[in-house]
């Protein structure tokens, strides 16, 4: 002491910008947190949509494959039973080639849908899950109505309902969907 004098000693610093700095650090973490949120949001979205693509493309994939079946081959064999001109014959070898080639991508899904069915009984599946009747199945497959009704028959035992009172167009409308 000097005197009646008091000395006191002390240190003033300005921590403005440290507080502003300290504000502003805890707004970007709270605008992170937001964005964070809504990137899983849109994430979530986004999976949705790509589940739903992949059911519509198989869903196309097997409906372009049972269209070509049924709707043109059919009708390429029985041209092809009716072999008057050889060059015409050749035509609709290409074609149906080329008609296979554009559908076998597709056949594995069908396939995988039936699993366990040979090819014919796939073919009388289709045909069956169309609405066709066992005339129209004779006709379009070229095969007899006991083959039919064995492949029906077939067809019910491999996919588990066999004895028992399902519709089998309704049940192989409802596993392909």
């Amino acid at each position: 002491m000097l005197g009646n004098r008091k000395l006191i000693c002390g240190i003033i610093r300005d921590i403005t910008e440290r507080k502003r700095a300290d504000e502003e650090l805890l707004e970007s973490e709270r605008k992170l947190k937001i964005h964070g949120k809504q990137l899983e949001e849109i994430n979530t979205a986004l999976k949705v949509l790509l589940s739903q693509r992949e059911k519509d493309k198989s869903e196309m994939e097997e409906n372009i494959l049972s269209n070509v079946k049924q709707l043109v081959q059919p009708y390429i064999s029985k041209l092809k039973k009716n072999r008057s001109m050889s060059e015409d014959l050749a035509y609709l070898n290409i074609l149906e080639s080329n008609l296979n080639e554009i559908i076998s991508p597709f056949s594995f899904t069908l396939s995988s849908t039936y699993l366990g069915l040979t090819p014919k009984e796939i073919q009388v599946a289709d045909l069956i899950k169309d609405g066709k009747q066992d005339k129209d199945i004779v006709e379009i497959l070229n095969i007899s109505q006991t083959t039919v009704k064995s492949h029906r028959q077939n067809i019910r035992k491999k996919l588990g309902i066999y004895s028992k009172r399902v519709n089998l167009k309704t049940y192989l409308t409802s596993i392909t969907k």
